[in-house]
């Protein structure tokens, strides 16, 4: 696999975080994986280390600095925030519909 440079790769972190909804994020056995209909990606621990990978047009290119364990922290929190939104959101739309439900004359 070839190199990721740390400026690409800080500067595609910096991307896929300030627009995180997206890339499709998932959390895994592995790590945390997304895509967008471009690119995909993925943070993975490799021994004590963690590497960042992007594929493009078939080719992976790996980044495996020190910066990553903070992203992969940071990630999975955005992550939990976003299904916390999600779960939220079809709770306020399952209330509506009970009002609603109980609203109507019978």
């Amino acid at each position: 696999m070839p190199d990721l440079k740390i400026q690409e790769a800080q500067l595609l972190f910096k991307k896929i975080h300030s627009n995180p909804k997206s890339y499709d994020l998932q959390i895994n056995e592995d790590g945390i994986a997304g895509r967008d209909d471009k690119i995909s990606f993925r943070l993975y621990r490799t021994g004590e280390r963690v590497a960042f990978e992007v594929t493009i047009d078939g080719l992976t290119f790996t980044n495996t600095t020190g910066e990553w364990n903070n992203a992969m922290i940071m990630l999975s929190s955005t992550i939990r925030k976003i299904e916390r939104e999600q779960e939220n959101l079809k709770i306020e739309q399952a209330i509506d519909k009970l009002k609603k439900y109980l609203s109507e004359e019978n």
